[in-house]
């Protein structure tokens, strides 16, 4: 068989929090794996407990371009790293170690057939695909990558971008096995269908015309709305009310969040009201875009709700869509992974098409 014949199809929703992978397996559920996006640019030293390259940090290095390197520091609570929140991120050789390191770590292995994708305001100039950035993207993550431990490294044979919204579309009107999802397609079919991604970043709303052939694109858009800016708020207030002088680690920041609990100085502190309070001005963020683009959603034959957001803002349902009956919303299981695996089914037909 042809190397074009064995691509592996997978997405990568390579925010600006995690790198989320998700992996097609031909008769198995797609695998999946999240990552956080957190690197630093050039080499970072490590005291090294075992005589390997791993103990080195080696198999953490890579050489992006000749003598230019990046060092993941995802598992580090205290590692250095650069806020991704910059227009270049989606082109950098930053983003190409993020994603590699991820196809790694997710299992992958040999000729990759990829996709990724861009917010939908960056996706698209007006009505039209933004093209330049899109060809700048996709030809990022084909360019050679060089892990410093010697180990082999996806090659990323195929790539395609999609917007990042549009993914979860794709992700509902296929199953795992790249087959179409009937009662979604009749209902897409029929009416057209809203997408609202809750990122690291963003807050993408998509609207899907019926029959999946584009969007509605003055309906749809992306607002500077995400969990890193919740974090960012949790850091100032816990930091104001226990008269700390550092940032606090984004590790407990997720803590304290999914727990309630912050814990300083090997004592826990209960800060529910604090997460609390800071998840309703979320929720409430979230539910003035909902307004402003989709109003009663009466319109769509649904409105899917997925990423990272809807994952934390679950039980603040009713207050981002007020009014809306069950029926009317859609979250999917494991929605922080919808977008990945809406691009891993783009991935798996991309390769199917080539093949012929």
């Amino acid at each position: 068989m042809s190397e074009q014949k064995n691509l592996i199809p997978a997405g990568a929703d390579d925010g600006h929090y995690a790198i989320k992978i998700a992996v097609m397996n031909p008769g198995a559920p797609i695998s999946t794996y999240s990552m956080p996006a957190r690197a630093w640019q050039g080499k970072v030293a490590s005291a090294a407990l075992t005589e390997s390259s791993a103990g080195e940090g080696l198999d953490k290095l890579y050489e992006t371009a000749p003598n230019e390197f990046v060092t993941i520091t995802a598992d580090d609570l205290l590692g250095k790293h650069v806020d991704t929140r910059t227009n270049d991120y989606p082109t950098s050789g930053f983003n190409r170690a993020l994603v590699h390191h991820a196809l790694r770590r997710a299992g992958v292995a040999g000729p990759t057939s990829l996709v990724s994708g861009l917010p939908v305001d960056r996706f698209y100039i007006g009505e039209l695909p933004n093209k330049e950035l899109i060809e700048a993207k996709r030809q990022n993550l084909l360019k050679p990558i060089r892990c410093m431990a010697d180990v082999p490294v996806p090659v990323v044979h195929t790539h395609h971008v999609l917007s990042e919204a549009v993914a979860a579309f794709f992700d509902q009107r296929y199953d795992d096995a790249g087959n179409i999802n009937e009662q979604f397609k009749i209902l897409s079919d029929m009416a057209p269908i809203a997408v609202l991604d809750v990122g690291g970043k963003t807050l993408d709303v998509a609207v899907v015309r019926e029959g999946g052939t584009g969007l509605y694109k003055e309906m749809s858009g992306t607002a500077d709305v995400g969990a890193l800016t919740l974090y960012d708020r949790l850091n100032q207030k816990l930091r104001a009310d226990f008269g700390l002088t550092r940032d606090i680690p984004i590790k407990y920041l997720e803590v304290a969040v999914t727990s309630g609990s912050y814990m300083l100085y090997g004592k826990q502190h209960d800060v529910r009201a604090i997460v609390q309070g800071m998840l309703q001005e979320f929720a409430d963020q979230v539910r003035h875009e909902v307004a402003k683009r989709l109003q009663d959603a009466s319109q769509f034959g649904r409105t899917l709700f997925v990423g990272g957001g809807a994952v934390l803002l679950h039980g603040l349902r009713d207050q981002i869509f007020p009014g809306l009956p069950a029926e009317a919303i859609t979250i999917p299981p494991n929605p922080s992974f919808a977008n990945a695996r809406g691009m891993a089914k783009a991935a798996y037909m991309a390769a199917m098409h080539a093949k012929g």
